[in-house]
């Protein structure tokens, strides 16, 4: 039996990816969006059972509008809206060169397309249900040249918060932000990234994260047995933001 219909941004790439296989095989029907034509292409032909897929620019309003009433006419409701689609490179030159086009089109689909979805595809969802928002462990720490996607992710951190107040009782929104996710797996051009035995080594869990991680997580936050839950970010990162780095040994009480 069928778990319900989520909605899945950024579904075809990386951690989509990831997170659209690990909810049809746990049964739920999928609504798949991105803006990778052929990445989308290579999902189709997977022919997976319960998978939907729709071509589609978050950032473009007009295009979430529309499909709003394609989800309405077909589907009548969500159960679940998961807003992944994301300009994931977090790096661009330094801030004295950085372009502003590339500033307002990271800001465009990192945050303005949660908030588009959410205005015109929250009110499809049932009573009960949730909206997860994809955040990242850089709305708390950075390495230099990534301001366009530490100010977008900490936005959503805030629009998350803002959502769940808006939008309660009847839907919850929370927020997930990873660490290291390895994703090599699942985009052709990071085949070469995989990480090493060190990566692993620096995290208290002993490993980098998977993308069925957050999968697994998502899916309880969906479920009715969060349902006491609203307004929060998870982060889910192996514990490295607990941990303290000296990069000459530890530091004097």
């Amino acid at each position: 039996m069928s778990q319900g219909k989520i909605l899945i941004t950024g579904a075809a790439r990386g951690l989509g990816l990831g997170m659209t296989r690990y909810f049809l095989q746990h049964d739920y029907q999928v609504l798949g969006l991105d803006i990778d034509k052929y990445a989308l292409t290579e999902l189709d032909e997977a022919q997976l059972p319960g998978l939907q897929l729709v071509h589609l620019d978050v950032a473009d309003e007009q295009s979430v509008q529309t499909l709003s009433r394609l989800v309405e006419r077909q589907f009548g409701h969500l159960t679940g809206i998961i807003n992944n689609a994301a300009i994931s490179l977090p790096y661009h030159e330094p801030i004295h060169h950085l372009s502003l086009a590339h500033w307002q089109r990271v800001l465009a689909v990192n945050l303005t397309g949660p908030m588009l979805i959410c205005k015109h595809l929250s009110g499809l969802l049932r009573p009960g249900s949730a909206i997860i928002n994809i955040g990242s462990t850089r709305a708390h720490q950075s390495e230099p040249d990534s301001e366009a996607y530490a100010a977008a992710k900490g936005g959503l951190i805030a629009l998350t918060h803002a959502l769940a107040i808006s939008l309660g009782p009847g839907l919850r929104v929370n927020a997930i932000s990873p660490g290291w996710i390895d994703v090599s797996h699942l985009q052709p051009e990071r085949q070469g990234m995989a990480p090493g035995p060190d990566d692993h080594r620096q995290h208290p869990v002993g490993r980098v994260g998977e993308a069925e991680d957050v999968a697994a997580l998502a899916r309880f936050l969906l479920s009715s047995q969060a349902g006491f839950i609203t307004g929060q970010e998870y982060i889910i990162d192996g514990g490295m933001s607990k941990r303290m780095i000296y990069p000459d040994g530890p530091a004097a009480d």
